[in-house]
């Protein structure tokens, strides 16, 4: 009688523990401004944080993401990619009408400076026009599991029937880290890149992503932004032999998108360096 009391005791107290330990876990997730936010362990997909992560939102040029593993699955490094006037004619571009480039070095201007005519150039030479390779990337994210996703274009330009949500994001990026190419692309600070037609041309590309720089064993990814999507980032880092990857959507300014996802990146390595085996994938922050 005695022993089974004393094993309902250690029971009762284990459960106390375990429930103070996440009461704490919880108090200690950082505050997320932006509108949707999340954080997975890239390798094994759990979550570690979530904020209305199963929210539909406007992915801006997070959207390259899946256009460069697309190409990058579709086409050769060095398969010829030349600028049609419709991807010229795109906003924010930097691109020409006749301009060629290399598959490998149009998909480095697309990812680094995001350049959406880069973006539909990269479409049109993989899938023929804007809407197959829309259907094609559709496609890609029903295999990935992001099935709240629906793209339209190439480059995340702002449609109503263009939309993801930051758990799909996440999916996406985690996918497309564990191309080594892929990866090589997004983890790029800066680098010139040469073209074959005009002969002689270069682009200096700085990225983007200024965690790149300011964030320890950042490896990438992609940010996002237009004046309906705001400020958007999908960040991946290594530390310890662990990867994770934050995504935060609908930021409020520019700079906040960055904060916030290095935010979560802490709270994340810390979380996974609290969880132990038997508790890892029980426990998830969510913001409410």
């Amino acid at each position: 009688m005695l022993k089974s009391c004393k094993k309902i005791y250690v029971s009762l107290l284990s459960l106390a523990l375990l429930l103070v330990w996440s009461a704490v876990a919880m108090a200690a997730a950082p505050d997320i401004t932006a509108d949707a936010a999340i954080v997975i362990d890239e390798a094994t997909g759990q979550v570690l944080y979530e904020k209305n992560a199963d929210k539909r939102e406007y992915p801006a040029s997070m959207t390259k993401m899946m256009t460069c593993i697309l190409a990058l699955e579709k086409s050769s490094p060095d398969q010829l990619v030349t600028v049609s006037a419709n991807a010229a004619d795109v906003e924010c571009t930097r691109l020409y009408p006749g301009y060629t480039l290399r598959m490998a070095d149009i998909l480095q201007q697309m990812m680094m400076i995001s350049d959406n005519g880069a973006a539909t150039a990269v479409g049109e030479a993989v899938g023929g026009d804007e809407a197959s390779f829309a259907a094609m990337m559709n496609a890609k994210a029903q295999e990935i599991g992001a099935t709240h996703t629906h793209f339209v274009n190439m480059n995340g330009m702002p449609d109503a029937d263009h939309y993801s949500t930051a758990r799909d994001m996440g999916k996406i990026a985690a996918y497309a880290m564990h191309n080594d190419a892929f990866r090589r692309i997004v983890g790029t600070k800066a680098k010139n890149i040469y073209y074959i037609v005009p002969q002689g041309h270069t682009t200096y590309c700085i990225n983007t992503n200024e965690l790149l720089d300011t964030y320890e064993g950042c490896t990438g990814i992609k940010t996002g932004w237009t004046s309906a999507a705001r400020g958007c980032l999908s960040a991946a880092a290594k530390r310890d032999g662990k990867e994770l990857i934050a995504v935060v959507m609908h930021s409020d300014d520019d700079e906040t998108r960055f904060s916030e996802a290095a935010a979560l990146l802490d709270y994340g390595f810390e979380q996974e360096a609290e969880l132990t085996p038997s508790a890892a994938g029980a426990q998830a922050a969510v913001a409410q």
